[in-house]
């Protein structure tokens, strides 16, 4: 005679089989795109304004003023959240100086003594700059026709390029050294985000190029010209969208004022009658999140 399994165990039988049932259903559904879940990384990566980072910039910044002779310097105009060197200041008595390179100070610097005494004071203004000098990268030195001199370097702290209007810093100065504009829209505390956003893009799901360009159709977007006048374009059906490239784009949220969101984003050229035009699209969530009217190809 066959044994009858008992109720307590059938009971469990039953419920084994549900179980796997439905585990079964929930594999077979697809992921729905854009939405997190429980094991992916958060997003957006955010950087928080941060007293002690106000505090280190503020340092650096009396030491630089007083090495040059200042006394009693007045503070700097500092970035918001990032707390990066904006303009100097006014009433600064003694001016900056980038290091001397060379044994004669009377003597015209050459090219090349010019540029390693641009690295020196960056690294020696590091912290009140936001950047490690190994992410920096000289783009730009150029004798301006009222014979001040510029130069400008690139911060490529991400494994993708950063777009914004970030991570730039300008030095203006003088044949003679003397720094007369300095400032800074670097991305401080790099390397913690570098590895968020590594993550991110590893567990998000990322739009392809293909879905970055369908939510701008109709989308009206605003944006500063060459001139620095602010303007406005809808985005027609006829416009030829292109996405060039995944990027790092940081948005100021205006639900936290004292946060910077790291978005990764595709570049979107619109093809357009006039000057070119660039809008920013959330890789993520699909959403557009700013535009530029850029004078030159961005490296």
């Amino acid at each position: 005679m066959t044994a009858r399994p008992s109720q307590p165990y059938a009971l469990g039988l039953a419920c084994v089989a549900l179980a796997l049932c439905l585990s079964a259903c929930a594999a077979a559904r697809n992921p729905e795109a854009g939405r997190p879940r429980g094991n992916e990384a958060p997003y957006p990566v955010v950087l928080g304004a941060s007293e002690e980072r106000r505090a280190q910039s503020l340092a650096t910044w009396s030491l630089l003023a007083r090495t040059a002779g200042a006394t009693n310097p007045p503070a700097p105009e500092l970035r918001p959240i990032t707390a990066t060197l904006d303009a100097l200041p006014d009433a600064l008595n003694v001016p900056l100086r980038l290091p001397q390179v060379g044994g004669d100070e009377t003597a015209e610097p050459s090219e090349e003594e010019q540029r390693e005494s641009l690295r020196r004071f960056i690294a020696s203004a590091a912290p009140l700059l936001g950047v490690v000098k190994t992410e920096v990268s000289l783009v730009e030195r150029v004798d301006l026709p009222n014979g001040t001199r510029r130069a400008l370097y690139r911060q490529n702290p991400f494994d993708l390029p950063l777009r914004g209007g970030y991570g730039d810093i300008e030095i203006l100065y003088t044949p003679d050294r003397r720094i007369i504009s300095l400032r800074s829209t670097a991305i401080p505390d790099t390397e913690r985000l570098r590895r968020a956003l590594t993550t991110a893009r590893q567990q998000q799901v990322v739009l392809t190029p293909d879905k970055a360009t369908p939510p701008l159709a109709g989308r009206l977007v605003n944006f500063t010209d060459a001139a620095g006048r602010a303007q406005s374009y809808t985005i027609t059906a006829s416009d030829q969208l292109t996405a060039r490239e995944l990027v790092v784009y940081p948005v100021r949220p205006e639900t936290d004022p004292n946060s910077l969101e790291l978005r990764l984003a595709w570049e979107v050229a619109v093809g357009r009658a006039g000057s070119p035009l660039v809008v920013y699209v959330d890789a993520v969530r699909g959403e557009p999140l700013g535009a530029s009217a850029p004078v030159a190809s961005q490296p």
